[in-house]
C-alpha cells in the first residue's frame, strides 16, 4: 500500500466505524515491531515519533529528524497495509516546520505554556505552511493533564473539551483533526481512568473533523471501544509500549548468564537477542490494541 495520505486514511476509519492507532516509536526495534503488527493483523497504522522527546534540549544524545523521517517513510512505503508517518505533540516551532519538510505525513504542535490565543495562532500557521505541501495538521484546545509524567493520579480538573470552543479552534486553525480532552489524563498505565462519553459525544456533534484519544495507555478498555463506536477515529499509544519492551527487555537481560556470547544476545536476531525478545512482546502488545480499535482486518 506504501504512503497513504492522513486524511485518507481516517476518512476510511469513519466509513468502516474504527480507529487508527498511532503507536508511538523511539527506536528502530519499536517501529519495526508496530509495523509487525501491521502487517500480522492486517490493519492500517500511523507510524511515528515523540515531538516533545525526538527535539528536547536536555538530551544527552542529539538526534537529527530527517534521519527518524528516513528510517519511518522507508518502513511505511514497504509496508502491504496502509500506514501514515507522524510527528506527534511537539512544543518546538521550528521543529514541526523542519518535521513538514521532512515529509511526515501529519505534524502536531502544542506547547501548553502558551494561552489559548497564542496557541490557536501557531497552530494555524503551521497549518498554513503543512497544507501548503499536502501535510496534515492535528490540534489541541489544550494539552491532556500530566504530559510532563508528574501525575500519580487523575487531577479534579480534567480539562474536558468545550464542544464550541472546539468548533471555533477548528474554524480558526484549519487543522485536519481535532485531540479532545473527554476525562483521560496522562497516568502512563498506572492507573485507569474513565471517559466522559457524553461528552465525547457533544463533541462529535459540535466539530466537523475526526476526533482523536491521547492518552489510551490510562483509559478503561471498555471505554476505549465506547468511544470508537461514538466517533473516536484516532487514538495515541505511548506508555503502554514502552513498558512492555523495558520490562520484557529487563526480563530478557536478567536471563542472560556470566558466559554470554555478546554477538547472540544483543543484535544478532535470534532467539537469545533480547532486543528481538522485547520486539516481539512489543508487536503482540500492538495487536491486541489493533484489535480493541476495530482496525485489524481493515486494510
Amino acid at each position: 500500500m506504501a504512503l497513504v495520505p492522513f486524511n485518507e486514511l481516517l476518512a476510511e476509519a469513519e466509513r468502516g466505524r474504527y480507529a487508527v492507532g498511532y503507536f508511538e516509536s523511539w527506536n528502530l526495534e519499536s517501529l519495526l515491531a508496530v509495523a509487525d503488527a501491521a502487517e500480522a493483523a492486517c490493519s492500517p497504522v500511523l507510524l511515528g515519533f515523540s515531538g516533545i522527546y525526538l527535539l528536547h534540549p536536555e538530551r544527552e544524545c542529539r538526534e537529527h529528524l530527517g534521519d527518524y523521517a528516513a528510517l519511518g517513510l522507508e518502513t511505511c512505503r514497504r509496508l502491504a497495509v496502509p500506514a501514515c508517518l507522524v510527528f506527534n505533540e511537539s512544543p518546538h516551532f521550528e521543529g514541526v516546520l523542519e518535521a513538514v519538510g521532512h515529509g511526515f505525513g501529519m505534524v502536531m504542535f502544542t506547547d501548553e505554556r502558551l494561552s489559548f490565543e497564542e496557541q490557536t495562532e501557531q497552530v494555524r500557521r503551521i497549518v498554513e505552511q503543512a497544507h501548503q505541501v499536502s501535510v496534515a495538521v492535528e490540534g489541541e484546545l489544550t494539552a491532556l493533564p500530566g504530559v510532563a509524567g508528574e501525575l500519580e493520579r487523575a487531577p479534579e480538573d480534567l480539562r474536558l473539551s468545550d464542544p464550541e470552543a472546539a468548533r471555533g479552534f477548528v474554524e480558526r486553525t484549519g487543522v485536519d483533526a481535532l485531540a479532545v480532552n473527554i476525562g483521560q489524563a496522562h497516568l502512563h498505565g498506572c492507573r485507569q481512568v474513565r471517559l466522559n462519553l457524553q461528552r465525547l459525544t457533544e463533541l462529535r456533534r459540535a466539530v466537523p473533523v475526526p476526533l482523536v484519544l491521547h492518552g489510551a495507555s490510562s483509559i478503561h478498555r471498555d471505554d476505549l471501544v465506547a468511544a470508537v463506536g461514538l466517533g473516536i477515529r484516532k487514538i495515541n499509544v505511548g506508555s503502554v509500549l514502552k513498558r512492555t519492551y523495558f520490562e520484557t527487555l529487563r526480563r530478557a537481560s536478567a536471563k542472560v548468564g556470566g558466559d554470554y556470547n555478546p554477538y547472540e544476545v544483543m543484535g544478532s536476531g535470534l532467539s537469545a537477542d533480547v532486543l528481538t525478545t522485547a520486539r516481539q512482546a512489543l508487536r503482540k502488545t500492538v495487536e491486541e490494541l489493533m484489535h480493541l480499535f476495530g482496525s485489524a482486518g481493515k486494510a
